[in-house]
């Protein structure tokens, strides 16, 4: 029987719900079967009853509704397209019977039988066009969680359009099908999907005024565009974007479609090629329409739509019945505190673009449930039940308590501590933005104390929870900030939770991102600072918390431990009572039950030891416990996909529950938890309820089981079904990879441990064999990732100084990816050779010339790679694929930059010392010490130096002689370095503790130094008179000296006079003038390029000088300058005066400065990168609305007009928050551009010319892609054109 065979897929608790909902069954003609007669049947006993009370084919009917209202959609799905063809048309009439009223039908269809659109993960429309009479009523759009609109109406985005409508209310970003092509998650990153609603324009968007733009015919879109919406569908339907089942399709019908012609209908087919026709419904107001649309579908398709469609009611109806589903996962209205003890309304759009933050509002949970229903009480027992079982808190678990205030939230003893820190930097800091630490162990309540404290402080402040600690540090500052100013003109404190950070993290830049973007704001309301003010509260997992607070400031940090003070306790056993009246067992409560313990390891040991009796590795069920266990011991928020579980067990039916991989986890799923993830969309993962039972699960596998780690690692590298290619096992292998290479930090919280614990712990019990049998291992699973074989090679150098084994795996590093990181590992162990061998030279009583050349070679490699290093970090396109990958090795990815140049001075050091312990270059004889001063400065040959007659002398000569040409420029080498260094820490600002290091090993190198080669007075004289040929050539040498001294030698040097006399520019420009007359036989590139760049400056500083030569003049030797460099030239100083004097103005298109542009891009990344890496740039001059040089405003001359009438530091501020554009002043003087905004990045048009700008504030732009129109004010800088104010024309 085919009713039978489905009820028995259903589970105990389900065949109960069916029997229930059966009894009650009123969408039949025929009465309800008696609940009576229903008691203690089986399947085959409801079947039959089914059929003999309801007939054949309306007991296949009953069945599949009451699969619905139980949640058992799939089973239902599957029940339908098992019927026999002869069933499906009875079945098609007597639901278009019972759905006469459509109402019904379009509740059912979007909610699988209930009455929650929460059925689906996600929506994804597909409309044609619209007119003004539709749009009025399509707002339950806005009700539905919207991934993507494919929108076929050009004018959609225009006023009267419906995408401007939907803005109006709502978030979506605009893009093109293209948009949807390369990498799943890189797509999802970019986009903003899942987070923001994606708008796709399918044909054409008439809003921009470009004829790429334009709608094509039905031919022309074939050609041009099908393919790119068929990439589209394909992406949506991927089941890394979603699986099976979770998102619903709907073709809303607007406007009749052209038979077998229409680009909408080519869609729904691509629809059908790439997911079920169950998963598609269709929408149509107009019955001709409907009828024409299903027979195409039915021609074509060869499938009926009839069961899948809504075409009897108005769309009026259809608005009002979607709106008027739940879920009411949020009150009608959500508010957030304002000033004066007031509340305003947090606007769905708003929180919308607030996509990197949890809102947590002042009346958050009030009005969502009846709350005397029995659907309320059993929500709130379920979410009780998983909170003390081991999921993470909720915000309904405060709510609940604050209902009921004899059942209190328990209040850690350091929650009192945490209040008074936040509310005491809010009173008395001056800062702007403050970060506060709570260090604490792991699992021992840290976060759920900082959200219990945050929950109480919801009146004071706008409160936050950071979603994604990998979201760019300026898009949470920007987020934050329109946190802070909405609804009211005056600033609210914002109090943002940081959680799940790791004690290696650096939270400063985020914190300097937001006090920058604070502090934009600030100036306008300086009366008001205790409301500018941003508390972040970060929330570290530490291995010695008392430790890390003790480092660190008392007042700006707390800490919180694995321990309970006598009082906590008694709140515990307290609490314990409470759950008895309310809950069954609660002592299988395991993580609640752990803390109330005091955190007992014997609690949990003795748990383990209970469940694990009969633990048997070669079942399946084991296997799967154990990985969790290792991963949930060894990696922080790490769980295992449900989707993955169920195909490690090959539960291949959709239809099964979640409850079903706990049932087959069976004796251990008591100690498991299904937990929501949010990334990607949101899906579920399974985890072991406490970081403590994971740990000692692992330890009694070991202890009774003799199962160690090691064999629980290659069991999980073994199956293939982990590591293909899908969004979730993505999730799953970086966690694998992470165990392997996550360093954590040492006791004294000074420095990383040199391994990973797990990698530290086999070693520790089996050695180096295994270590290097599971790298080998997991190299071979993350092939194309370059963390694996590096971290081998660190272990293989550091632990057991194998450097030839160590170097073979740093190479296949570098194979995988040559980036400066693995060039500089390759460096490293060549370095730790080299100081291993001098250590051992050390203890050696004699010593064998043939170690020199070893050492030499040695140090040569390591020279090179050090220094390719360095060049690889110089290039344009740094490695950022691999940066997350890589996170936990030794680099902090975002501020290497000066590694490769340290690492060279290292190495070179070495070197040296390695000279000064050679017989006849001792160190601690001063002319010994000399003749080495005299070999490295290239003065006299190695032959020259005095030294005894003997067999290992003579053989030192040799070695030196072969390597003199690396020997002799390394001191030369040595300096530029320093030089080089110098400028990096005295005009760069120091912002990360690798700048502090990097610093203190330059100045004890940089010692070093001084000791070696500057202890002779007077080094440097040299002969400065065999040059009296020619009084010319004297003066010329004279003329450069003055540039020199006056440091107008360089193209930055005569930037900075824009703030210095005219009189020092004048004779400057003399200057230059003069040489360019006299260096007839050199070629005077670099003189023309600061010929031009001083007269450009002598004329902002006077105009009328007899010394500044006329625009066009200027023009003419400049185009000579670019002929003469072409567009490859290393610096960009020809190109930033390019931009200048090239500039288009509005009526001129015919210079393609974009060139420029990009040449400009190019030569500053080269040259720039070494000193600003990172950082922002300048803009020395503006966009003026004059002609000729008149129409470069430079900066000096726009806070002329200010500092008449306020103080320097209020004009600095003004500059620093971007309000100085909206000055009278420079809005009178400045020349707005108009420009778009295309996939994030800013072009100027200017006719067919789109010349690309670069954003010159974090909040220029926001996330997501979206094409927009746009104006603002051009500044030129070093790097290239900068577009400041960005204002969105809409």
């Amino acid at each position: 029987m085919v009713i039978k065979n489905f009820l028995d897929d259903l589970l105990k608790d389900d065949v109960k719900k069916f029997h229930f909902h059966l009894s009650g069954y009123t969408q039949s003609k025929i009465k309800p079967v008696p609940r009576g007669k229903l008691e203690g049947k089986d399947t085959l006993d409801t079947a039959q009853l089914l059929t003999g009370h309801y007939g054949s084919q309306e007991a296949l009917l009953v069945t599949i509704n009451i699969l619905k209202e139980i949640g058992q959609r799939e089973l239902a799905y599957q029940l339908e397209i098992n019927m026999s063809p002869q069933e499906q048309p009875c079945l098609s009439r007597d639901i278009m019977k019972k759905e006469a009223n459509q109402g019904d039908k379009l509740k059912l269809l979007l909610t699988c039988g209930g009455n929650s659109l929460d059925s689906y993960d996600r929506f994804v429309i597909v409309v044609n066009k619209s007119s003004s009479e539709q749009i009025q009523y399509l707002n339950f759009l806005s009700k539905l969680k919207l991934f993507c609109v494919l929108d076929f109406d050009p004018n959609s985005a225009a006023v009267g359009g419906l995408c401007h409508s939907y803005r109006e209310s709502r978030v979506a970003n605009l893009h093109l099908p293209v948009q949807f092509q390369g990498k799943t998650e890189k797509v999802i990153k970019e986009l903003n999907l899942y987070l923001q609603t994606s708008w796709v324009f399918c044909n054409g968007r008439h809003d921009l005024d470009n004829n790429l733009n334009k709608e094509l015919d039905y031919k022309n879109w074939l050609r041009k565009s099908c393919r790119d919406v068929e990439h589209l569908v394909s992406f949506i339907c991927n089941p890394d974007v979603f699986l099976h089942g979770r998102c619903l399709i709907i073709f809303l019908l607007l406007s009749p479609v052209d038979m077998n012609k229409d680009p909408i209908f080519d869609t729904y087919k691509s629809f059908i090629k790439h997911t079920d026709e169950r998963n598609i419904i269709t929408i149509c107001e107009s019955q001709s329409r409907y009828l024409k649309w299903r027979e195409l579908v039915k021609e074509k398709c060869d499938f009926d739509i009839e069961l899948l469609s809504i075409n009897e009611l108005t769309l009026s109806e259809i608005n009002g019945t979607i709106i008027g589903l739940g879920p009411v996962t949020s009150s009608s209205t959500r508010l957030l505190p304002s000033s004066g003890s007031s509340a305003v309304v947090l606007k769905q759009k708003d929180e919308d673009l607030l996509t990197a933050l949890d809102v947590l509002c002042l009346n958050q949970c009030e009005n969502i449930y009846d709350e005397n229903s029995s659907k309320f009480h059993d929500f709130r027992i379920t979410v009780e039940e998983e909170f003390y079982r081991g999921a993470k808190v909720r915000w309904w678990n405060f709510y609940f308590c604050d209902k009921d205030m004899e059942k209190s939230f328990i209040k850690r003893d350091k929650y009192e501590n945490v209040k008074k820190m936040i509310r005491s930097q809010r009173t008395h800091s001056s800062n702007t933005c403050v970060l506060l630490t709570l260090f604490h162990d792991p699992g021992c309540g840290g976060t759920t104390l900082a959200k219990h404290v945050m929950w109480d402080l919801r009146q004071e402040f706008r409160c936050a929870v950071l979603k994604d600690n990998t979201v760019p540090k300026t898009e949470v500052a920007n987020q934050v900030r329109h946190l802070m100013k909405l609804e009211s003109e005056k600033l609210s404190p914002v109090l943002l939770l940081v959680d799940d950070s790791k004690e290696t993290e650096n939270h400063f830049d985020l914190l300097n991102c937001i006090r920058q973007a604070v502090e934009d704001l600030s100036s306008i309301h300086l009366d008001d600072a205790q409301s500018c003010k941003v508390i972040i509260l970060n929330c570290v997992r530490s291995q010695n918390p008392v430790e890390q607070y003790r480092q660190h400031n008392q007042n700006q940090n707390q800490y919180i431990t694995a321990k309970l003070t006598p009082q906590e306790q008694k709140e515990f056993e307290k609490k314990l009572k409470e759950l008895k009246e309310t809950h069954e067992k609660p002592e299988n409560f395991y993580s609640f039950m752990f803390m109330k313990n005091n955190f007992d390891r014997k609690y949990t040991e003795n748990l383990a030891r209970n469940t694990l009796e009969n633990f048997d590795f070669s079942i399946k069920t084991a296997k799967l416990f154990s990985f969790l266990a290792l991963l949930n011991t060894f990696v922080a928020k790490s769980e295992i996909a449900l989707s993955l579980c169920e195909d490690f067990f090959q539960m291949k039916m959709i239809r099964w529950k979640e409850d079903s991989v706990l049932d087959r986890m069976k004796p251990y799923s008591n100690f498991l938890l299904i937990d929501s993830v949010d990334e990607w969309g949101g899906y579920k993962g399974v985890r072991i309820l406490h970081h403590a039972i994971a740990s000692a699960c692992l330890e009694e596998l070991e202890r009774s089981h003799h199962l160690k780690v090691s064999d629980i690692v290659k069991e999980i590298l073994h199956y293939d079904l982990f590591f293909s290619v899908r969004v979730v096992k993505q999730r799953l292998m970086l966690s694998i990879q992470r165990m392997l290479i996550e360093r954590q930090l040492k006791k004294d919280g000074e420095e990383r441990e040199p391994f990973s614990p797990l990698v530290n712990k086999i070693h520790s019990q089996q050695g180096r064999q295994t270590v290097q049998e599971i790298f080998v291992k997991a190299s071979s699973r993350f092939q194309t990732s370059l963390s694996i074989p590096q971290a081998l090679a660190r272990y293989l150098y550091i632990n057991v100084r194998d450097f030839p084994e160590a170097m073979k795996w740093a190479e296949k590093a570098k194979n995988i990816n040559e980036n400066p990181y693995t060039v500089d590992t390759i460096g490293q162990i060549h370095k730790s050779n080299l100081r291993c061998n001098i250590e051992r030279e050390k203890q050696e009583t004699s010593h064998n010339p043939e170690d020199l050349h070893k050492n030499i070679e040695i140090a040569k490699n390591g020279w090179k790679a050090f220094q390719r290093a360095q060049e690889l970090s110089d290039l344009d396109n740094e490695v950022e694929e691999e940066a997350a990958d890589d996170d936990s090795e030794d680099y902090p990815r975002k501020t290497y930059n000066i590694k490769g140049y340290v690492s060279i001075l290292e190495i070179s050091f070495l070197v040296f010392e390695i000279l000064s312990r050679l017989p006849f270059f001792e160190k601690n004889d001063l002319l010994k010490k000399h003749y080495l001063q005299s070999f490295l400065n290239g003065l006299i040959p190695i032959n020259n130096v005095h030294k005894e007659n003997s067999v290992a002398n003579s053989r030192y000569v040799e070695i030196i002689k072969e390597h003199q040409p690396f020997l002799v420029k390394l001191k030369s080498e040595v300096k530029e370095v320093f030089d080089f260094l110098n400028s990096y820490f005295t005009y760069i600002k120091q912002n990360s503790e690798l700048d502090t290091l990097n610093h203190r090993i330059v100045t004890d190198h940089f010692k070093k130094y001084v000791d070696l080669f500057c202890s002779t007075p007077d080094e440097r004289r040299k002969e400065q008179e065999n040059k009296a040929n020619l009084s010319l050539k004297l003066d010329i040498e004279e003329h450069k000296r003055f540039l020199e001294k006056n440091q107008a030698d360089t193209f930055s040097g005569i930037l900075q006079y824009l703030d210095k006399p005219a009189e020092e520019m004048e004779r400057i420009t003399e200057c230059y003038a003069f040489l360019l007359r006299n260096m007839v036989n050199e070629r005077p590139r670099k003189a023309k390029i600061n010929y031009i760049m001083s007269n450009i400056v002598l004329y902002h500083l006077k105009a009328n000088s007899k010394h500044v030569k006329k625009h066009r003049d200027l023009c003419v030797l400049l185009q000579e300058v670019l002929q003469d460099v072409g567009l490859q030239h290393p610096f960009p100083d020809p190109y930033f005066l390019a931009l200048l004097l090239f500039w288009p103005s509005p009526t001129d298109e015919n210079i393609d400065i974009a060139t420029f542009v990009t040449a400009i891009r190019k030569s500053s990344n080269k040259y720039l990168s070494k000193l600003f890496q990172k950082r922002s740039t300048v803009a020395y001059f503006y966009l003026g609305k004059e002609e000729g040089l008149k129409r470069l405003v430079s900066k000096r001359s726009l806070d002329k007009s200010f500092l008449s009438k306020m103080h320097r530091d209020a004009l600095a501020q003004l500059w620093w928050s971007g309000e100085i554009f909206r000055e009278e002043d420079i809005i009178r003087r400045l020349y707005r551009v108009k420009g778009t905004i295309e996939q994030g990045e800013v072009y100027a048009n200017y006719g067919k010319q789109k010349i690309p700008v670069r954003p010159a504030r974090i909040s220029g732009i926001r996330s997501g892609f979206s094409t927009e129109n746009v104006s603002f004010y051009i500044g030129f800088a070093i790097n290239g054109p900068l577009a400041y104010n960005i204002k969105y024309e809409n």
